[in-house]
């Protein structure tokens, strides 16, 4: 009975060294591999901090010296120099040690006691190394665990991937996904796609999001054609219309040849300058505009497009004011046809003979600025919010004859945008507008 016993004691212990060593085995693989490279990274700081107190031990200790030499010498000898003869001597222990300084005939110059020095240098590196001992001996203690602490994030990220990939995977819940976006329809994209499954529903937000912003890009790209379109229509109807004519009645009739000539060739002119706009701003927005940004002289620009503004319109008061030197940075002909336009856009509405004033100087932040402001029929609060869309007009100038396409502004906008600028308009209707558009600050 007393061996059976035993031989089942045998067997407990076996049995628990044997689940003790499971228990090991079935640790994650994870764990350990940190925790063994965490000892790496440590093994590692500590040779590296061992090298650099030992390097700063010996620059500390050749400074001393060459400041105790130096020094003596100046106060002893009166001068330094690297010729003289320097020894040290002691007779029992170091502590009595004389510093000896001969020059170089031989003779001797001066004799310090240095025991006094030499016993200050050792109490000092004695306490500096028991310093540096301590701090090695405290990193290698806990710096492995700090090490680990550090890469915990990275072992919670290996663990949560490795519970990932265990997961039992669901093939029905991706094909019902794979289902809503293929019998996604363009008329339904508002409601986006609702699978009503929290494993999914961080893939169902991102998705909806995307497509939120592809149905705002469909909707204004639909927007702008329907757009061009329409203002492409009337000046190719009234083209067709005068063609008619001029097929009728216009060969043997001179007045009406002339006036038909005339038509379209107004038409002609108005249908190039609405294309080459549409061209811009299909470029623009399609990130083929570029840009050549550099310093330039804000106040010479507006010059120049004043000057241009004298000579191609007579029919207004121009007036240019400007406030020191402004530096802008940007792209000088994009800059440029941003101010033409607000000109051109002040000329139309402003009666003939008033004036236009343009000004260069330093926003209220210190940020260059130029300003166009007209004595024009002004607009309506409502009209200011607008004033930059595409190809709107307000209804107070809709059906005049100011040739304008509704594009001029939106061109302007996207200029000034591409260089990080804005607008501050200010606007009473009967009285005019003030355009002023401010740049970043240079430097």
């Amino acid at each position: 009975m007393k061996a059976d016993n035993k031989k089942e004691k045998k067997s407990d212990k076996g049995n628990s060294g044997q689940k003790k060593r499971m228990e090991r085995k079935s640790r994650p693989f994870d764990t350990v591999r940190v925790t063994s490279i965490a000892r790496k990274i440590n093994l590692n700081n500590i040779a590296r901090v061992f090298f650099a107190y030992a390097g700063m031990d010996i620059v500390v200790l050749v400074l001393l010296v060459a400041i105790f030499v130096v020094g003596m010498d100046l106060q002893m000898a009166g001068t330094f120099a690297f010729s003289y003869i320097r020894k040290i001597s002691f007779q029992t222990d170091l502590w009595s040690a004389v510093y000896t300084v001969l020059d170089s005939s031989g003779q001797t110059l001066y004799q310090v006691p240095v025991g006094v020095w030499l016993s200050l240098f050792r109490r000092g590196g004695l306490v500096l190394l028991a310093i540096q001992i301590i701090d090695l001996a405290t990193l290698a203690v806990s710096g492995t665990a700090q090490v680990r602490r550090q890469l915990r994030p990275l072992n919670q990220i290996a663990a949560r991937a490795q519970q990932l990939s265990e997961m039992a995977f669901d093939e029905t819940k991706y094909h019902n996904l794979e289902d809503a976006i293929s019998n996604l329809k363009v008329d339904a994209m508002e409601n986006g796609i609702h699978m009503h499954d929290k494993d999914l529903q961080g893939i169902e937000t991102a998705l909806n999001g995307l497509l939120g912003r592809i149905r705002a890009s469909y909707k204004q790209q639909s927007q702008f054609v329907s757009d061009a379109s329409h203002e492409l229509r009337t000046p190719i109807a009234v083209i067709q219309g005068y063609v008619n004519m001029l097929d009728r009645w216009g060969k043997e009739d001179a007045a009406i040849l002339e006036e038909s000539i005339e038509a379209i060739k107004n038409e002609a002119n108005h249908m190039q300058k609405l294309v080459e706009q549409l061209l811009f701003l299909a470029r623009g927005d399609s990130n083929r505009q570029n840009l050549d940004m550099q310093m330039h002289n804000l106040n010479s620009i507006m010059r120049e497009v004043y000057e241009e503004s004298l000579m191609i319109d007579e029919n207004h008061s121009y007036r240019f004011g400007e406030a020191g030197t402004v530096q802008v940075y940007g792209d000088c002909d994009m800059l440029k046809q941003s101010a033409r336009i607000l000109i051109d856009n002040a000329a139309k509405y402003t009666k003939q003979g008033e004036e236009i004033l343009i000004r260069v100087g330093v926003w209220k932040d210190g940020s260059p600025f130029y300003g166009i402001q007209d004595n024009g029929i002004g607009m309506s609060q409502e009209d200011v919010a607008h004033a930059f869309d595409r190809f709107y007009r307000a209804d107070t100038v809709r059906n005049s004859k100011t040739g304008g396409t509704g594009l001029g502004l939106s061109i302007a906008k996207w200029i000034v945008d591409k260089h990080q600028g804005y607008y501050d308009i200010v606007s009473r209707e009967g009285l005019g507008t003030r355009f002023s558009v401010v740049f970043p600050r240079c430097g």
